[in-house]
């Protein structure tokens, strides 16, 4: 290559104007190389379409195009460096009909790559003449690609720029950002909306600048505590407006570090919640009434009818009066959902509530328990007899039909009663056993009421027989803990176990499925859980000795495992020290209704145990109704995703699309990310792509009994997973 070329090549490439940078550089590298197309195309996902982003042809910007990529010399370009063929292209690949079309003879591509090194687009030049100075063009191809590689750069950075700019500004939470020292650099619309102060005016100011008084030094104290040890604080803070109004917020504050673990940066979301607090007594009344009839909930009944038994378990044994709880499922409303749609069903439902109502008197209770399912109470009834008339009086009350609507139906009842004081002395028994009388009635034909008796059917036995030899198989230490591994993505190391329950009865495995609910439904999940709690510890203790010191183990917690009294919030510490471990060893794993608003004492307890150093891990994300706003009640150590979305998400884009989101909000809000399922080596890749940061499932490892964890630790590899062996 002469001088005067290469002069005149840097000058045309000085004069690219930035604003049509694709263009220009496709105009002057097709006039370098004497080149009769000039091309920069795109690639999409799966790296099977192509299109052009800028297409010159004769010194003349053109019409973009898109074309497949199979079965064209562009295909190979994704795999190579360079891809360079000087003639006879058209022989090469004869299903290439653009090539015949453009007489195309000679061919030179390169790939270009974004940032992470992923080829994103390719630079190819066409010649309708045999090449005959080949390393010539390949030189200047490779210098123009780089080029053209740094432009993608600077044009993804701009974008992703644009994008974190965009969703800062149009956040509907207050956004604001403070330098190492806390003075304030950057705010966002929002910011202004609540505070009533433009960024101009508290650019330079710390955060006390907003300070109402309503805090003392102690809570700020213990806020900046927690921001020192875990990088994030949360809470509810009253904070003051330009105007001088004191308000409540919700902050959310996290501290951004750089790649030597230096502070540099807070930020801060924040919300008004001033409406959210005017509204706790509307909140209240949602949480004990049903929202479609205006009855009282399930909760609000249980706790008017244990109301009741105490009042009368503290009078004298002879005087406790009979009280009764009807639990009532309608009849077919199934079908007549299914047949009149569900606008008209709800209709039904209210006229259903209203007719009970005028059945009762005002010191009765009558509920809505579920979707198609009441209840009532009745106090001072007089005997068996009372509450047989009273039944009789509702069946009679609905054979007479609804009209609603121009329609009219019939719409009957099953009943079931169960006594207070004969048969259970507390609302959660009473309306089990109600419940299971209704449901006898239910098989017995419908339209019909029936009492409690202790032989109400099969289902019912066999739901206490698991319940005996579950309560025998705990007394007798005879379920089993086995564990399965979560390997991390950064190390390729298997760095944390999930303890899982497992019941052999007289050689018989149950499923956890089949136990669990009835060792939640009969109060036993407790016990269950403290063995898993203290077998794992055991385990885990065993494993440290051994010289794995940093192996952390997952352990569930149900919902009905939380103690009921806030003395007993250190149990499971103690459990856990008493073992010779710390809490640091330990993660929680629990699903979202742990994070109800109506367990506020479960909150106090993740705390505690989180403050003395356990993680905590929201299992099963995604498939709840409310995840988002768990993350903002309590702050989550790891989540969790869960496996029906992993197991779709090489095959379904929504999936995949959902999983993304997930992680990246995760890293976002400094969570890390585990997911569940992972049987395919696909699957890992995706993840890994992703920025997950552990993985679980079939494709290391089934469950592994303890005595295996060793050897599969010893053994694991990253890239030749042991599935085979270990799930012998």
């Amino acid at each position: 290559m002469n001088e005067y070329r290469i002069k005149s090549i840097v000058k045309s490439l000085a004069n690219i104007n930035s604003a049509n940078f694709f263009h220009d550089i496709c105009l002057s590298l097709s006039k370098a190389i004497n080149a009769d197309f000039v091309y920069i195309a795109s690639l999409d996902d799966n790296d099977t379409l192509a299109t052009t982003i800028a297409l010159a042809s004769q010194g003349e910007i053109i019409e973009n195009i898109s074309y497949s990529l199979p079965n064209t010399p562009c295909e190979k370009i994704v795999n190579s460096l360079i891809c360079t063929h000087r003639s006879n292209i058209q022989q090469l690949y004869p299903n290439d009909a653009r090539l015949i079309d453009m007489s195309i003879e000679g061919y030179v591509g390169v790939p270009l790559k974004n940032v992470e090194g992923n080829i994103v687009a390719i630079l190819v030049a066409l010649f309708q003449e045999p090449i005959s100075n080949t390393n010539e063009i390949e030189t200047l191809f490779l210098l123009f690609s780089g080029l053209i590689e740094r432009e993608l750069h600077k044009k993804s950075y701009s974008e992703k720029l644009e994008l974190t700019n965009t969703i800062i500004e149009n956040s509907h939470e207050a956004i604001l950002i403070t330098d190492a020292h806390t003075r304030i650099i950057h705010t966002n619309k929002a910011f202004s909306k609540i505070t009533g102060y433009h960024i101009d005016e508290v650019i330079g100011e710390t955060p006390k600048f907003f300070q109402s008084g309503h805090h003392d030094k102690n809570f700020y104290q213990k806020m900046w505590s927690q921001l020192k040890r875990r990088g994030h604080w949360q809470g509810e803070i009253w904070n003051k407006r330009k105007s001088g109004e004191i308000y409540p917020e919700w902050l959310s504050i996290s501290t951004i570090y750089n790649k030597v673990n230096q502070e540099t940066h807070y930020v801060s979301f924040f919300s008004d919640i001033t409406q959210q607090n005017k509204d706790k007594s509307k909140i209240k009344r949602q949480y004990y009434f049903d929202s479609l009839t205006k009855l009282a909930n399930k909760k609000m009944l249980f706790q008017q009818v244990d109301q009741v038994i105490k009042q009368n378990c503290q009078e004298a044994q002879n005087i406790q009066s009979l009280c009764g709880l009807f639990v009532m499922d309608l009849d077919l409303f199934k079908h007549i959902n299914n047949t009149y749609g569900h606008a008209f069903g709800d209709k039904l439902l209210r006229l259903v509530a209203n007719r009970l109502k005028s059945l009762i008197r005002d010191t009765d209770t009558v509920a809505r328990t579920s979707g198609d399912s009441f209840a009532l109470f009745i106090k001072n009834l007089p005997d068996e007899q009372g509450a047989q008339r009273i039944a009789e009086n509702i069946a009679k009350s609905f054979s007479d039909p609804f009209h609603l609507d121009g329609i009219t139906t019939n719409c009957s009842l099953s009943i079931g009663i169960a006594l207070f004081p004969h048969d259970e002395k507390n609302a959660a028994g009473l309306f089990k056993k109600a419940e299971q009388a209704m449901f006898d009635a239910k098989d017995n034909g419908r339209n019909s009421f029936r009492f409690f008796t202790s032989n109400m059917g099969e289902s019912a036995a066999r739901i206490l027989k698991v319940k005996n030899e579950l309560e025998e198989a705990i007394n007798s230490n005879k379920l089993d803990v086995v564990f399965q591994p979560i390997i991390s993505l950064k190390t390729q190391l298997c760095t944390k176990f999930e303890a899982l329950v497992r019941w052999n009865n007289n050689g018989t495995w149950v499923s956890p499925s089949d136990f669990i609910p009835v060792a939640e439904h009969f109060n036993l999940i407790d016990r269950v859980g403290a063995i898993v709690l203290k077998k794992s510890c055991q385990v885990l203790k065993t494993l440290k000795n051994a010289g794995f010191t940093d192996i952390i183990f997952n352990i569930n917690r149900s919902i009905y495992e939380f103690p009921k009294d806030e003395a007993n919030n250190n149990l499971w510490l103690h459990v856990i020290e008493a073992s010779g471990l710390s809490p640091s060893d330990i993660c929680f794993e629990l699903t979202e209704s742990v994070l109800a608003p109506e367990n506020d004492n479960n909150i106090s307890l993740l705390k505690s145990i989180q403050d003395a150093g356990c993680k905590i891990a929201l299992d099963d994300f995604g498939t709840g109704y409310s995840s988002l706003s768990y993350l903002r009640r309590f702050s989550i150590d790891i989540l969790k995703i869960d496996r029906s979305f992993i197991k779709e998400m090489t095959m379904v884009r929504d999936d995949k699309t959902l999983v993304t989101a997930i992680i990246s909000m995760a890293k976002a809000l400094g969570i890390a990310v585990v997911a569940e399922g992972v049987e395919k080596k696909e699957q890992v890749e995706i993840l890994t792509e992703l920025g997950c940061d552990f993985i679980q499932g079939y494709y290391f490892s089934k469950p592994l009994p303890s005595q295996a964890l060793e050897n599969f630790l010893t053994k694991f590899s990253f890239t030749h997973p042991l599935t085979e062996s270990t799930n012998n």
